[in-house]
């Protein structure tokens, strides 16, 4: 991982995991957004403003 000069962050993923999480089905990668959103539903607020910073690069 390497921080970017404004703000968030960047990450970095061999081409083989790409293509490979292309290969999985469309259903199934909604599927885990899904399942993500709902997790992120069950945090605190205060965890929540925590990963909004991060997100942000705060």
């Amino acid at each position: 991982m390497r921080r970017n000069k404004t703000k968030g962050f960047n990450y970095y993923l061999a081409k083989e995991a790409i293509e490979q999480y292309r290969g999985k089905p469309r259903a199934l990668r909604l599927k885990w957004l899904y399942m993500g959103n709902l997790l992120r539903k069950g945090y605190s607020k205060d965890v929540i403003k925590i990963q909004d910073k991060f997100r942000e690069g705060k």
